[in-house]
């Protein structure tokens, strides 16, 4: 971390940087709670061009869904198609073959089922005595045996009652005459039902065997045209669409095999007659959503009633059934299809109707792969984000926007459940507080700066964080054993009752190291106030604030509590974004006064109070000389980082240190952008670090600084003084490589050299860690 200061310099485990002195610079890396930007566009246009667009995709359906029906099978025969030319087939003889193959499938299984359903039908008369008994004896069992006569007999009487209209005509006899009579006629209702499905699948075909064909000068051709020289933005679009839907064909596919198999195989233990047959027919009919199953499953219920005198049979195909239903489709498929399409549950069944409406029946086997291509589009195309927001499965609400709202609409139950849910994820109510409850408060400041009369709002975010703030704290464990030096903290909000919320959450995080902690309302601070604050017994003032002007409070009240107790410690706690903290670098504050900016940085420096065996200071930490660099940058520092890279055999070394404000290289000229990452994760956790290409690690597909280098392999160990760490100690080679424990305490010894300590014969070695999730820090 760059950090320039005049005064104290303390880093925070969390990597939030506190600062100690008369005019400090704040740098705060904890994540800023701000708004989502929102797309601009013009809301009118992109309306009218979808009302366009839907009447060209209703009226243009003869021309759309074998053009669509094409793509979707291109995506499933791609894989196919690149396995044969893997194999030594070229490109254009193994979309044939591909496609042949796909057809003679189809043409099996129509051939199959053909086959099987003429077979039930000269099986059906053999069952007509037994449905005849079945119905007469379920007429006998009700009372009197003429349950159906009597409802007719009613019914009848009822209409009979109705009064005629008046002026009521008696229904003239109608005949209807078809024209379509004859054999001609017939000719032609044959021939448009089966030519038209044949000439769709002809062109459905030809379709594929040209996208399949020219595949690469499709794709060029469609970035050429919608890129707009933005190549890399459409390109992810389109891989994102492309891996979508390719996953989610998979998924349907190996559901769908399942579900049929298992209902087939059910089928033939019960003994219902060609059990293969409706096992294949549920397999095809649950590309229908919906309905498709249901379908499915009518002629084997049938059968179950016909075949049996008995009820057995169809108690138990409705029992497997509903048991499979239950189980794959209300169960295992909404987790399936949701993570492979990032398509709602909702949105699935919406875009069900709304295709089936424009393009008929194929529009229900059509209507999730061509709704999870308009996703992507909203998450690349900003006019249509609101696409993704309506349709997609990702929480549109961050966690800390999620804990607001519950607040701010009075929903104090939801607010505690969300607390304890992050808080048994991650572990540690303190990651709660900083991640989740100070950036809520946040957006409540922000809102109480635009409209500070609205009181009841503002007073339901307070009390409602109180009450998180005492469900989460029988979370914590158990407070540590009082110290040798305890101290009697003070935790004051700045100004409002939000910066009230925030005193209570520090007052109950440093509470667990045993401190005496009080905690004071924002009054205190006011003019009427701050002379009657007793400071006899208290060693330390940490204020809370939240507002972007807490400029001029902070430094009125430190200068009032200065001039009463010229030896009492005071902590500003800012919790304002990133710009906010920004201003406060150029404030002139009394001398003493220390600025965290997080809660677990005043958790830090209170706990740095308890270890140290002076009387307890503004923060508790050591003079920025002693976090200076022993090997300043230079000759020297070149000289000694080249001998590391001899030693290791690899491309360079580095030296980062924590308060520098740019990473010193053995290579002057080697870019130093996103050492951060690498750097303030072993300053964190204390541990070496090795990531080797090797293990195939996202990390080194993500930071910048490894792949702009090529990269295949870094490890790093702190440098250690006094103590503290101070730095690291980083190797960089291109290739991948091992690096054993001997290795590791080898760059321990240079660690050590750069501390300017005399290095340890035998250190133990460090431990090295699961590789970081560096992505999303650098991304941030």
């Amino acid at each position: 971390m760059p950090c320039a200061a005049l005064g104290f310099v303390h880093v925070a485990q969390d990597g939030a940087t506190v600062v100690t002195g008369a005019k400090p610079m704040i740098i705060d890396n904890t994540h800023p709670a701000g708004r989502r930007p929102r797309p601009s566009g013009q809301g009118l246009t992109t309306l009218l061009v979808g009302v366009i667009a839907i009447a060209a995709l209703y009226l243009g359906a003869s021309i759309f869904v074998p053009l669509v029906l094409a793509v979707l099978l291109t995506f499933a025969l791609s894989p196919v198609v690149r396995l044969l030319q893997r194999v030594g087939l070229p490109h254009l003889p193994a979309v044939l073959v591909t496609v042949a193959a796909a057809a003679a499938l189809i043409i099996c299984v129509s051939y199959l089922v053909i086959t099987e359903v003429a077979h039930l039908a000269t099986e059906l008369p053999k069952y007509q005595e037994v449905v005849a008994g079945k119905l007469r004896a379920l007429q006998a069992s009700t009372t009197s045996g003429d349950l159906f006569q009597r409802l007719g007999s009613a019914l009848q009487n009822i209409l009979a009652a109705l009064p005629e209209p008046v002026g009521a005509v008696a229904p003239q006899p109608v005949t209807i005459v078809d024209p379509a009579q004859g054999p001609l006629g017939f000719g032609q209702a044959f021939l448009r039902a089966v030519l038209g499905p044949l000439a769709t699948g002809a062109i459905v075909t030809l379709f594929v065997i040209f996208l399949l064909a020219e595949r690469e000068n499709f794709r060029d051709r469609f970035l050429k045209l919608v890129s707009r020289g933005d190549l890399r933005t459409t390109t992810r679009a389109m891989t994102d669409a492309g891996r979508r839907v390719s996953r989610y064909l998979l998924v349907q596919f190996l559901v769908n095999a399942t579900y049929g198999t298992l209902f087939g195989l059910g089928l033939s233990v019960i003994g219902i007659p060609d059990a293969l047959l409706w096992g294949l027919l549920a397999a095809l009919f649950r590309y229908i959503p919906f309905v498709g199953t249901i379908i499915a499953a009518i002629i084997p219920l049938a059968l179950s009633f016909a075949i049996d005198p008995q009820w057995t049979k169809l108690v138990a195909v409705v029992a497997l059934f509903v048991s499979l239903e239950m189980t794959i489709t209300n169960a295992v498929e909404p987790r399936l299809y949701g993570s492979s399409t990032g398509l709602s549950t909702l949105a699935v069944l919406v875009a069900a109707m709304f295709w089936a409406t424009i393009w008929g029946p194929i529009g229900l086997i059509l209507a999730t792969p061509v709704t999870v291509c308009l996703v992507v589009l909203g998450r690349y195309v900003p006019q249509l984000a609101f696409l993704e927001t309506l349709l997609g499965s990702e929480p549109v609400l961050a966690r800390e926007e999620q804990l607001y709202q519950r607040l701010v609409s009075g929903n104090t139950e939801e607010a505690i459940e969300l607390a304890e849910q992050y808080v048994e994820k991650k572990g540690s109510p303190q990651a709660f507080y900083d991640d989740i409850a100070v950036p809520a408060l946040r957006f409540a400041e922000n809102d109480r700066a635009k409209d500070s009369g609205d009181l009841a709002e503002r007073r339901l975010v307070a009390e409602g964080m109180d009450a998180v703030v005492r469900e989460v704290e029988s979370l914590w464990p158990e407070p540590a054993p009082e110290t040798a030096t305890p101290l009697t903290v003070l935790c004051i909000g700045g100004r409002t009752e939000l910066d009230g919320a925030a005193a209570s959450i520090i007052a109950q995080t440093i509470a667990r190291r045993g401190v005496t902690v009080q905690v004071l309302p924002p009054v205190s601070l006011r003019p009427q106030g701050i002379g009657q604050i007793d400071l006899r017994e208290a060693d330390v003032i940490c204020i809370a604030y939240l507002d972007a002007a807490a400029r001029t409070y902070l430094r009125f009240a430190a200068r009032h509590i200065r001039r009463r107790d010229p030896d009492i410690s005071i902590i500003a706690c800012l919790l304002a974004d990133r710009e906010t903290l920004g201003a406060v670098a150029d404030m002139a504050l009394p001398e003493g006064t220390t600025i965290a900016t997080s809660i677990a940085a005043v958790d830090t420096l209170i706990a740095a109070m308890l270890t140290t065996d002076s009387p307890p200071d503004a923060a508790g930490a050591p003079p920025i000389a002693d976090h200076q660099p022993l090997i300043r940058p230079g000759p020297a520092l070149d000289d000694f980082t080249a001998r590391v890279a001899r030693e290791f055999g690899v491309t360079i070394a580095v030296v980062a240190m924590a308060d520098t404000p740019s990473d010193t290289a053995g290579d002057a000229s080697s870019p130093r952008s996103d050492l951060a990452p690498l750097r303030d994760h072993i300053i964190e956790t204390g541990s070496a670090l090795v990531i080797d290409a090797s293990s195939g690690s996202a990390e080194l597909i993500e930071n910048s600084f490894l792949v702009e280098n090529g990269f295949g392999f870094v490890a790093g160990a702190p440098i250690l003084f006094e103590g503290q760490i101070h730095g690291v100690l980083l190797v960089f080679d291109q290739a991948g490589r091992t690096f054993t424990e001997a290795d590791l305490a080898r760059l321990q010894e240079f660690a050590s050299e750069v501390a300017g300590a005399t290095p340890t014969p035998n250190p133990t070695p460090l431990p090295v860690p699961p590789a970081p999730d560096l992505a999303s820090t650098v991304k941030a």
